[in-house]
């Protein structure tokens, strides 16, 4: 082929693909041959740059700027896009067909906007695997937002005002592996709430207003392998509670109200228990948490908040005397 041939060529070549190697300004673009990377942290972008992208992005984000809307059409400038990250905006509410066409996309962003609610279907279109609402201003969540056959193996709703638990929603989700439901305003699960999470394994629960669980809580989370539940208003635990969770290695129950733990309330074979901030009332019935922290390294050093006489003295350390036994313990 001699050059004019291969100048004719190139032409036809870059009229099929225009705007491929286009970069919006005050953006950052890195091409390689497989993917194509755009950043656009600019404080004063207020409008979806959809003209000026390059066509073949497979990863966008549009972070910390004045963006307050976003629609189906932006998107479709991006087709192949995989990755969606626009953390915070100003974003309030998305259109229910804002990912049509995006048969690529399997990770959206969009934590720290002002989210207060969304429309039916809006996570339909695309074969999501990741999906981050943190911290926006969520009061519920719509079962209709994902699909029966959903995929998703990642949710984040964390930071939002939730008030009970998304139960509709997580039967979809047979998939799923991590879900964040920290600092909400949950103050109580439903037994059912986690059943149909067969393949969870890290669940957070943690600056919520939870005061009991149900004994069932988690019976159908055989995967279940790290528990985060600090920071709550629990003063008991069902001792059922672990049991079943054979793959169970950390739990966090650190700053809750705990005074007594009854036994057998914790796993055998856990790897790690948080149990510090509790106010533990160090007498004869704190027995079964001072023989099982005595019998597993795995474990923080938990202190006594009572009597006055064994405040602040690690339980571990006390002697059986201390805790008001007899011999024979």
């Amino acid at each position: 082929m001699d050059s004019r041939a291969l100048l004719v060529f190139a032409v036809i070549f870059c009229l099929g693909c225009k705007g491929t190697f286009s970069c919006p300004k005050r953006c950052t673009c890195h091409f390689s041959n497989k993917t194509t990377e755009v950043v656009c942290p600019d404080v004063s972008l207020s409008r979806y740059p959809s003209d000026s992208l390059p066509g073949s992005a497979t990863s966008l984000t549009i972070q910390f700027t004045n963006l307050s809307n976003v629609t189906a059409p932006d998107l479709r400038a991006t087709p192949l896009l995989k990755e969606l990250h626009l953390p915070g905006n100003r974003l309030r509410s998305l259109p229910a067909d804002l990912l049509a066409g995006l048969t690529h996309l399997h990770t959206i962003d969009l934590t720290g906007n002002l989210i207060q609610e969304l429309p039916p279907h809006v996570f339909h279109h695309a074969p999501l695997l990741n999906l981050v609402l943190k911290d926006n201003l969520l009061t519920n969540v719509s079962a209709d937002w994902l699909p029966r056959s959903s995929s998703l193996t990642w949710l984040d709703l964390s930071g939002n005002q939730l008030k009970e638990s998304p139960t509709g929603l997580l039967h979809r989700l047979t998939r799923l592996e991590v879900l964040h439901l920290s600092q909400n305003h949950l103050q109580e699960l439903p037994a059912d709430s986690f059943h149909s999470l067969f393949a969870l394994e890290r669940l957070y629960l943690d600056g919520n207003k939870l005061q009991a669980l149900d004994s069932k809580a988690f019976s159908g989370n055989a995967n279940l392998t790290y528990l985060f539940l600090q920071k709550n208003q629990m003063d008991t635990l069902p001792p059922a509670v672990f049991h079943g969770l054979a793959r169970l290695h950390y739990v966090d129950l650190s700053n809750n109200r705990l005074r007594f733990l009854a036994p057998g309330t914790l796993p055998a074979g856990i790897g790690w228990v948080d149990l510090d901030g509790n106010p533990w009332h160090c007498n004869a019935k704190l027995a079964p948490l001072w023989m099982w922290l005595n019998s597993h390294s795995g474990r923080s050093e938990p202190k006594c908040a009572s009597p006055e006489g064994l405040k602040g003295r690690v339980i571990s350390k006390l002697t059986s005397t201390e805790l008001g036994l007899s011999p024979a313990h």
